[in-house]
């Protein structure tokens, strides 16, 4: 009997190790497999993550195409606007030149002066703006007004030393120089005129004015 109950004791302790480890085996699966699971719903919400990602940079760059088109847009309409009033704002400032001219031409010195002189007030950078200073010149002269005329065909030579009329301009100022008394100045100019332009449709006059200056010119006795 004592020996019957020492077996069943030992056949009982040997048998809980073998259920012991046939259970961790178990348990080392299941984590296994639980561990596999995750990885492939990891793997698989990545790959919807990188799904996402490409459909929000898709989504970006359409906002930032509408948002180019919007600006474009606007752009564009203050560009046409803008380009409208430079062609009306330049269409007005022709409209006085013009006028103005025909007053020259017909001889309307006042109120060609006075248009000329609206004029640069008005549209002081426009497109006419050096021919103007040189007319608003030439109508001075026409009157006789030489002392403006001085200073209107000054300012014309200072700010346009490169305008097709610079070269008409010598000779007109040596004309006021010489109705002012100051030949020197007439005779520079002239001299001026005959070495960088002598090939100018005036020049056979400039080289008469410049003779008579010359013969004029009071002799100093010694």
């Amino acid at each position: 009997m004592y020996y019957f109950g020492l077996i069943t004791f030992l056949s009982i302790f040997a048998w809980q190790p073998v259920s012991a480890g046939i259970n961790t085996d178990k348990m080392v699966m299941n984590h296994n497999q639980k561990i596999k699971r995750l990885m492939r719903k990891n793997k698989s919400l990545l790959g919807k993550i990188e799904l996402l990602e490409q459909q929000q940079k898709i989504s970006t760059g359409k906002i930032k195409e509408l948002f180019n088109l919007i600006t474009y847009q606007k752009f564009s309409t203050t560009i046409g606007k803008t380009t409208l009033r430079v062609r009306e704002y330049d269409q007005k400032a022709k409209r006085i030149y013009t006028q103005a001219r025909s007053l020259l031409v017909t001889d309307q010195y006042d109120q060609a002066i006075k248009l000329f002189k609206q004029y640069l007030a008005t549209y002081p950078n426009n497109n006419y703006t050096s021919d103007v200073q040189y007319w608003l010149a030439k109508s001075y002269l026409a009157k006789d007004n030489f002392y403006n005329a001085r200073n209107a065909f000054v300012a014309f030579q200072k700010q346009n030393p490169l305008h097709y009329k610079f070269s008409n301009s010598l000779f007109e100022l040596a004309r006021v120089y010489i109705e002012l008394n100051q030949q020197d100045k007439a005779r520079s100019l002239l001299n001026t005129m005959l070495v960088k332009f002598p090939s100018h449709k005036i020049i056979n006059r400039a080289k008469q004015l410049l003779s008579k200056i010359i013969i004029s010119k009071p002799k100093i006795n010694k």
